[in-house]
């Protein structure tokens, strides 16, 4: 164990039974320190199932989108046969990927760049010119690996870890509320996001995990309908969190989108409009909101970058309200957090820079940092 290492994990048993009304940050270290990061890599994001898109984004034999999941190139692929898989881009034959990360569309194979090889969409090998000569070599045992991969709600979610016990009895308190991910074919996959930020990817989670910004950052856009002072309903378990920030019905806004999205006391499992925000742990972001539901998936690159890749399912015909252009745009929220990490990465750095004490609204942020100390802490133990 690095001695930097030591006081960062010592630091982790304070939060384990840590009140709410004594809730605080992580330490400016836990944000910052590479060696507390490979920790986070090694005992939660290569063991946790990430979700990384929706079903609607391959709909039919051949369609596919790639990304990088923690250092592995893989591809999200439905087959000949309707089966969704998740097969590493990784040639078999000299390491060159056959697609490449943020690559989308529809094929009826894939062939590496490189000498040729050429794969199907379930990942076996079909062609590999010239390798006739070759003693051990046998076409039929060659296919490209895959990765654990399992579809709950229509939601497409990924394990580096082959042993990684089911995702869906985890979340059965939520399956109910999540049905409205499963939405049919006329429900469209619509103004997909793919971006990678500068900053630690805690830092971006803790912002997907409190209305308390709202007033701040997105004062020209989700506060207008959604304000801060509306937060409610701060529910968790032991791998998620929830919360809600009602529209405010006095506010043209709100009532514009409810009438704009035909909403209905009930709909979208809603009594009253609002955000219903929920985190599955470690970094996945779900908002059910009147007339739709997006998923926001974020996984780390670095210590100090992010990637995150976001989508909204909504009724194909329904046009989204948008009075001045961009400001009820959805992902013009997500680039206004995204602005937002540099400075909170610059911060983080400083000499000065200390543990801060939080509010109510922000009691997620206090459930999933118990559950990430819980999982270091408990990966450490069983490695001594």
């Amino acid at each position: 164990m690095q001695m930097e290492e030591q006081p960062l994990l010592a630091a982790l048993q304070s939060y384990l039974d840590l009140p709410l009304e004594r809730i605080r940050t992580f330490e400016p270290g836990h944000y910052t320190s590479g060696e507390f990061y490979d920790l986070e890599v090694e005992h939660i994001w290569k063991k946790q199932w990430i979700n990384v898109g929706h079903v609607s984004e391959v709909r039919k034999p051949g369609d596919y989108f790639s990304i990088d999941l923690i250092g592995e190139p893989m591809m999200i692929v439905r087959g000949k046969d309707m089966q969704i898989r998740a097969l590493s881009t990784v040639c078999r034959h000299r390491y060159m990927l056959v697609a490449m990360d943020k690559e989308s569309g529809n094929k009826n194979s894939f062939r590496c760049p490189y000498h040729h090889w050429t794969y199907a969409t379930d990942g076996k090998l079909v062609s590999a010119t010239y390798m006739e000569g070759h003693e051990e070599f046998d076409a039929s045992k060659v296919c490209l690996p895959q990765f654990r991969i399992e579809i709950w709600n229509d939601l497409i979610w990924v394990n580096l870890d082959d042993a990684a016990e089911p995702l869906a009895p985890r979340l059965s308190a939520l399956n109910d509320l999540f049905s409205v991910y499963s939405c049919g074919d006329d429900w469209d996959m619509t103004n997909l996001y793919d971006k990678v930020w500068p900053g630690n990817w805690k830092n971006f989670t803790e912002n997907n995990m409190e209305g308390y910004h709202h007033m701040g950052l997105h004062k020209n856009t989700l506060e207008t309908y959604s304000p801060t002072r509306n937060t409610a309903n701060v529910t968790y378990g032991e791998w998620w969190t929830r919360y809600q920030v009602l529209y405010d019905m006095d506010l043209e806004p709100a009532r514009d989108l409810i009438a704009q999205s035909n909403w209905q006391p009930g709909d979208m499992h809603q009594d009253e409009p609002c955000l219903d925000i929920l985190m599955v742990h470690p970094g996945n972001a779900f908002v059910i909101y009147p007339g739709g539901a997006g998923f926001y998936a974020l996984w780390p690159t670095a210590v100090d970058e992010v990637r995150y890749r976001a989508g909204s399912v909504r009724p194909g015909d329904m046009e989204r309200f948008d009075p001045d252009g961009e400001a009820y745009d959805s992902f013009r929220a997500l680039d206004e957090d995204g602005e937002s990490m540099p400075h909170i990465a610059r911060g983080v750095q400083s000499s000065r820079a200390a543990a801060g004490y939080l509010t109510w609204m922000e009691e997620p942020i206090l459930r999933w940092m118990q559950w990430i100390s819980r999982r270091i802490l408990e990966g450490e133990t069983a490695k001594q």
